[in-house]
């Protein structure tokens, strides 16, 4: 969940950023647009002005050295910047500012065979630098001469004129400038310190439907870079202008905001997942911790029951856990209308043993007593210990002396084998007494007892010997 906050809150910081960076340079391409478009004018302006005073004047002064004229009323355009001729019906330059256009013949431009008035913006025909021309037609009779007849007035001005407001520092080295004619052709463009003209562009795809409309910035790929750009036709010309600043170039920074922003969030997630890690681990180690305590819970409780229930002597259950066990098997015998039998057994000659060889002696005397009287008996069969040399046997599921017998002979043989005490071959006996469920008692105590009284008639009959209490009471 947390890893989900972290990168979902760096996901929106950096759509954040970069709809900002976007916005930004929408609004730079507006910004520089309009100042663009604004020197454009006001050049183009001074042109057309241009063209139409020298046309004006040829058409009223009806002399033939009208730009002389002109300059010298310091009515013409800086001579450093612009070149202003006239030009005949035949293409041929009779006057111009600059005296070594003087006899060479222009192309007519592409409008000359209109009617009426326009203004033509084509490229210079000569070989020195770039140049743009703007064009007017004298109409007829404005001619000043037979020479120049229904001629054209011309500036060329040099392209880089029109570019020359580029600051890298605000476009970029990938930004664009550009100056483009109404057939799509650029009359010239600059990107970075490169300057060119005579591409084409397809503005129809660009420009804003309404030409007085200012366009919205949009993302363009021409000539393999990715700009935002913005199209604006310039009313009253036939020229369109085209700002465009490079996408890569404008979000470069908000590239390394965006890089940082996603490191922050994997060294993050880094430490987040080291602190799950440990946590893990810790809470692993803690419940592996409680979990141990748990066992040994377990275990200790286990434990304490073992030693509730068992003779700590022998390992043999004790008198309670016999007890508990007499009295379920009483009342599921009586359930079922089984029986079964209890042994109660008394070693002979043991308090001799005991007394004379010590009393480390009689308990492994005890120990191995017990082990030869549980290897006698069946698995279901249990052996426990009342204390002191008596043991009681539980036999389940018989009901016949005849089922009783076998067994009891079994534990008397095992009993008559010697003992190695102290280093010593010793010889003992079992003395048994037996009582049947339900024919000597129908509880615990009934039992207990009958079958104690059983056994010490077996020793009063010579020991080593077995004694039934339902035989002796009948």
């Amino acid at each position: 969940m947390m890893l989900l906050v972290v990168w979902g809150s760096t996901y929106f910081l950096v759509n954040k950023e970069r709809v900002a960076i976007e916005r930004q340079a929408e609004l730079s391409v507006g910004e520089i647009t309009d100042t663009y478009e604004a020197r454009v004018v006001r050049a183009l302006r001074e042109i057309d002005t241009a063209l139409k005073l020298v046309r004006f004047t040829a058409n009223n002064t009806g002399h033939a050295n009208v730009l002389n004229a002109l300059n010298e009323q310091r009515l013409l355009p800086p001579a450093l910047l612009f070149t202003i001729s006239l030009v005949d019906a035949q293409g041929m330059v009779v006057e111009s500012t600059d005296s070594e256009l003087l006899g060479l013949r222009l192309r007519p431009p592409l409008q000359a065979t209109q009617e009426g008035d326009y203004l033509a913006v084509g490229e210079a025909q000569t070989e020195q630098e770039k140049q743009l021309t703007f064009t007017r037609p004298l109409l007829p009779g404005q001619a000043p001469t037979q020479e120049i007849g229904s001629g054209w007035v011309v500036i060329a001005i040099d392209a880089n004129y029109f570019v020359s407001s580029y600051e890298a520092r605000s476009l970029g080295q990938q930004g664009m400038l550009a100056l483009v004619g109404e057939d799509g052709i650029v009359r010239v463009r600059r990107t970075g310190e490169s300057i060119n003209s005579g591409e084409l562009m397809e503005l129809a795809a660009w420009q804003s439907s309404t030409l007085d409309a200012v366009s919205v910035p949009f993302l363009t790929h021409w000539q393999g870079v990715e700009r935002y750009t913005l199209v604006r036709k310039l009313y009253d010309f036939p020229l369109s202008i085209v700002v465009g600043l490079s996408a890569q170039e404008q979000l470069a920074e908000a590239q390394l905001l965006v890089q940082k922003y996603w490191q922050r969030a994997a060294w993050t997630s880094a430490l987040l997942l080291m602190i799950l890690v440990i946590l893990g681990r810790l809470s692993w180690q803690l419940q592996r911790e409680r979990q141990r305590v748990m066992d040994e819970r377990v275990l200790h409780a286990q434990q304490v029951e073992h030693l509730a229930f068992h003779d700590t002597l022998t390992d043999l259950p004790n008198r309670a856990f016999l007890s508990h066990l007499v009295s379920q098997e009483v009342v599921l015998c009586g359930r079922h209308g089984e029986s079964f039998a209890l042994l109660f057994l008394d070693l002979d000659r043991f308090k001799l043993i005991n007394d004379s060889l010590g009393h480390a002696v009689g308990d492994y005397l005890l120990q191995e007593a017990a082990k030869r009287l549980t290897g006698a008996v069946r698995e279901s069969d249990v052996v426990a210990r009342l204390g002191g040399d008596e043991f009681i046997i539980l036999l389940r599921k018989v009901s016949r002396t005849e089922q009783i017998v076998p067994i009891a002979n079994e534990l008397l043989s095992s009993m008559r084998q010697p003992f190695i005490l102290a280093g010593q071959e010793c010889h003992i006996s079992v003395s048994i007494g037996v009582s049947l469920f339900p024919a000597d008692g129908l509880d615990e105590q009934s039992l207990m007892k009958n079958a104690d009284v059983a056994m010490y008639q077996a020793k009063q009959a010579g020991k080593n010997n077995v004694h039934f209490c339902s035989i002796a009471l009948s």
